[in-house]
């Protein structure tokens, strides 16, 4: 009998009972009978002797008795081993449920007794059950791409201000300007102080863009309105988490001197905006500019189409229950982008543990909403025959190393050792379907 023929007669001989009535959830006994024990037992003994190496012997010409005695524990490791892969096989297989996430009620293996029927349990969360709307032909609307010329002219005045040079003025001062400070605190600097808070303390020549971020608390408003010579006061009030701890919760007490305005002056002439831009004309940069508007404009009304694509089937399906352990394990990982979201130093700690239930209930939310959404589109896909084939991630997970500029098997391997492999796959396959029911909606005016 051939390597073939026994997986399948083992496969054969498995014996299936599924119970449970959780929604989602389905426990599965899966029993072996005795015969097959034994049998498997010895086939796997007979793979020992093959290979074992046992001093006094040659490798396949130690007795199967000795084996046996030497090797049991792991021989019977092995064959528990083969009924949990074959069980695996034989339940995707026969396709008695669509499993999406398994686990082990028992905390070990059951013992394994030659002659003696061995049974084990695994419980599945299984895929819900949920009858699709026509998702094909859904009345979409999404937004006109159509660039207006004020929008174009528009864009062309800011490029003139963007790339504009900047000249000296008398004043005064507006936002947008650059202005050369010096200034000087009542602030005692500690000897062992490093160069960028003697900076933040007193400088003889410095710019100053008035613009967010400040350089100093409150510096934006004093510069405001004023000229070349003059000399201001500022109290800068330093917030208790800024970034020097020796000013953090701070009030600092500065003399500032205005020593030169610079501002922006925006190109008025055609010929320098195209030159400025490596155009061959306004022609050419008009047709540039509005190929690049019209290319924003789509990816928006591609977005919003996708949104209500998305709106329109899930408001169809209705509410259905949810693998559990799926959604858990979604909520944590929304629970730990949000942590990163919101702890970004240890300030962030105690107050980010104060609202942990209000964080706790949008994880859950944003949890159920993907997955919810993820079942229906899954559904689709396997409707349609959709997949993520190996060339299509390969090609996005160059991309995605390309952009970030990190080594692609670093990224690689990073995804891997955090379990984002199956995600990234999630995701792809969720936007290819996406993108699939957009393709065959009905995209038509209203009459």
């Amino acid at each position: 009998m051939t390597a073939k023929q026994k997986e399948k007669e083992l496969k054969d001989s498995i014996q299936i009972d599924i119970s449970g009535t959780e929604p989602c959830v389905k426990n599965v006994k899966f029993t072996i009978p005795g015969e097959a024990v034994d049998r498997e037992m010895n086939t796997m003994l007979k793979e020992f002797a093959k290979y074992a190496q046992v001093p006094g012997f040659r490798p396949g010409k130690t007795p199967v008795a000795l084996i046996k005695n030497r090797f049991l524990p792991r021989i019977e490791a092995e064959t528990i081993k083969s009924f949990y892969s074959t069980a695996f096989e034989k339940i995707g297989a026969e396709k008695k449920i669509d499993v999406v996430s398994y686990s082990f009620p028992q905390a070990e293996h059951p013992k394994l007794e030659p002659g003696k029927d061995y049974s084990f349990n695994i419980t599945f969360n299984v895929s819900p059950e949920f009858k699709l709307p026509d998702y094909k032909g859904l009345k979409l609307t999404p937004p006109e791409v159509k660039i207006a010329d004020s929008k174009l002219e528009e864009e062309i005045k800011n490029l003139r201000e963007v790339y504009g040079d900047f000249s000296k003025i008398d004043g005064p001062a507006t936002k947008g300007d650059m202005v050369k400070i010096s200034y000087k605190s009542d602030f005692e600097v500690p000897k062992e102080a490093a160069g960028k808070l003697k900076m933040l303390i007193e400088t003889p020549e410095t710019w100053a863009w008035i613009s967010e971020p400040e350089m100093l608390p409150g510096l934006n408003k004093v510069l405001e309105g004023v000229s070349v010579g003059k000399d201001c006061a500022l109290e800068s009030d330093f917030p208790a988490d800024f970034r020097e701890k020796e000013l953090a919760g701070k009030k600092v007490k500065y003399n500032v001197k205005v020593l030169e305005i610079q501002r922006r002056i925006p190109i008025s002439s055609d010929d320098d905006l195209v030159k400025k831009l490596n155009a061959k004309d306004m022609k050419e940069l008009r047709e540039r500019l509005k190929n690049s508007l019209e290319f924003q404009e789509k990816q928006k009304s591609d977005a919003e189409a996708r949104k209500q694509a998305m709106d329109k089937l899930l408001a169809e399906v209705g509410e259905f229950p949810l693998p559990p352990a799926v959604v858990a394990e979604a909520e944590q990982k929304e629970f730990r982008l949000i942590a990163s979201r919101e702890v970004k130093k240890e300030s962030d700690v105690e107050k980010f543990k104060t609202e942990k239930d209000k964080f706790l209930a949008e994880a859950k939310k944003a949890a159920t909403e993907r997955i919810r959404r993820y079942f229906v589109l899954r559904k689709i896909a396997q409707e349609e025959k959709i997949s993520v084939e190996k060339e299509e991630f390969d090609t996005h997970i160059h991309g995605i190393s390309k952009y970030y500029g990190v080594k692609e098997q670093d990224f690689r391997n990073q995804i891997e050792s955090t379990g984002g492999v199956e995600d990234l796959q999630m995701d792809m396959l969720m936007a290819k379907v996406t993108d699939f029911i957009v393709k065959n909606a009905d995209n038509s005016k209203p009459k």
